[in-house]
This record gives C-alpha cells, sequence and structure tokens, in this order.
C-alpha cells in the first residue's frame, strides 16, 4: 500500500506544488530575477508565497494574473 502526502504549500487556484522565479531584463539589459514568482501550474504571478498558498493564515497581497507583472518575463 502506497502512503500519500498531501501538502499546503500549493498554489490555491491549481493546486501545482512548484513556481519559479520571473526573469526580467533590467536597465542594462542583463537578465535579473524581478522579486516576482510564477506558478508553473496556472501562471499566476505573485511576491510572497504566503499569496500564493490561499489558504488561512495567507498574506494579503493578491496574486496577479499573468502579463501584469511590472517587469517584462522572459519565459523559458
Amino acid at each position: 500500500m502506497m502512503t500519500t502526502y498531501k501538502t499546503i504549500y500549493k498554489c490555491g487556484r491549481c493546486g501545482t506544488t512548484s513556481y519559479q522565479p520571473v526573469i526580467g531584463r533590467d536597465a542594462t539589459g542583463a537578465l535579473r530575477p524581478t522579486g516576482q514568482y510564477r506558478c508553473t501550474g496556472c501562471k499566476v504571478t505573485f511576491t510572497e508565497f504566503k499569496d500564493w498558498w490561499g489558504h488561512d493564515g495567507a498574506g494579503h497581497n493578491a496574486a496577479q494574473q499573468p502579463g501584469l507583472a511590472a517587469y517584462p518575463a522572459v519565459v523559458g
């Protein structure tokens, strides 16, 4: 019998358990982290991990829909 584990550390919208840093170009054209993260499932962007979790005790900053990030993202 296989044991199934559940985690509260997952996207509150789609249930995915992973995210990636958002990378954008700075004023010199260099690629750098923007301080935001993107869910690997639904692609929503956020700055606070608690906002991504979306459960009781989560943060107060709403996650943003894809394309509304402050920096242009480089998707690779």
